[in-house]
């Protein structure tokens, strides 16, 4: 057994069935008097039902969260905790309310807690950041990770499928970069095996019945597990991460269309985490099963569909160039090219 040091934000984590109940709880339990539910407008009236569960006058509302992390919505958060003694802040959502959210607790540094309803599992990044595009501005603090992460599968049973199936991948992406990060350990790989067995696997009873708790707890607890137990990121991140942002595209679809292109470069590069990936999805090639994972539930296979064109091209493979990023296959430009102008397309990964 090789030594290593496994290293993890202080974050407790409440999971279940129900587990979103035990919110006023948490919250007194980190001394927030008063707590400002963050949200986006689609999700007000869940909202609306957790601040119930507590003594009234506790918790108010901010349906503030809108794609783009824009400054205007940080500042109203803002605005919003400090009116009043003992503020915190609970982000309720995916993408958006848990990044401005840790936007938020960042630069103001109140208690935060964070309540999931996708698979994405940014909310254990300790990233955050304002605007979209080239121009976004952003940083990296301790106080952007979630004191309390609550995780209930029956606030992500109306999450659409598509969109669970893409969101899933987005975790995937995490749980497989995972499996050779230069700074993995075994029991990163192990829980991000199961991750991806979890994820892969419960997806077929989704999408078959978007409301069955129990398939949803299985990709909850899959998503968790990635988010939780991540090692540094390569080449997928770097593809998704640099294209979506230079050219404004969504994030999740970005990350399914990306991490088969990247899993089929690294393939040779990275035996043992591909043997995990084949047990994970029962296929013998993962790069294959996971990009017709994205055809099998109607997800995009190429950037072009999300509107990148073949102009595009030097302009995403310059940003992703230019991009640190660890991969246990060395990627040079022609390499990243090669793989964008394939994604472009489409078709099958095979590089």
């Amino acid at each position: 057994m090789q030594p290593f040091v496994h290293d993890v934000a202080a974050s407790r984590t409440v999971f279940g069935a129900g587990a979103a109940s035990s919110l006023p709880a948490e919250a007194e339990r980190l001394g927030i008097g008063r707590a400002v539910i963050l949200c986006s407008r689609g999700r007000r009236d869940v909202a609306e039902s957790l601040a119930a569960g507590f003594n009234q006058g506790v918790a108010a509302i901010c349906d503030a969260a809108e794609p783009g992390m824009p400054q205007h919505a940080v500042d109203r958060v803002i605005g919003e905790l400090r009116d009043g003694e003992g503020a915190g802040l609970i982000a309720l959502g995916g993408g958006s309310p848990i990044g401005i959210g840790k936007t938020v607790a960042a630069l103001s540094k109140c208690r935060f807690i964070a309540v999931v309803t996708t698979y994405s599992g940014s909310e254990r990044a300790d990233n955050w950041y304002i605007g979209s595009g080239p121009d976004r501005k952003g940083g990296r603090s301790p106080d952007a990770v979630p004191a309390t992460v609550i995780y209930d599968p029956e606030l992500t049973l109306d999450l659409p499928p598509k969109m669970s199936a893409a969101s899933a991948m987005n975790a995937m992406a995490h749980a497989a970069e995972s499996l050779y990060g230069p700074d993995t350990n075994p029991v990163v790989q192990t829980l991000s095996e199961e991750a991806v067995r979890m994820l892969y696997g419960s997806m077929p009873a989704i999408m078959a019945d978007p409301t069955d708790v129990g398939a949803r707890g299985r990709a909850l607890y899959g998503a968790w597990l990635a988010a939780e137990f991540r090692a540094t990121a390569g080449l997928s991140h770097a593809l998704a991460q640099q294209v979506r942002t230079r050219f404004e595209l969504p994030h999740a679809q970005c990350h399914a269309i990306m991490l088969p292109y990247a899993l089929a470069f690294n393939r040779e590069a990275a035996p043992e985490a591909m043997e995990r990936l084949r047990r994970a999805l029962g296929a013998d090639d993962p790069a294959a099963a996971l990009y017709t994972f994205n055809r099998r539930w109607g997800l995009p296979t190429g950037l072009g569909a999300l509107g990148l064109t073949e102009s595009d091209i030097e302009a995403a493979t310059d940003a992703v160039a230019g991009a640190k990023f660890a991969n246990p296959r060395p990627a040079g430009r022609d390499d990243i090219r090669k793989l964008i102008a394939a994604a472009l397309e489409g078709a099958p990964p095979r590089i």
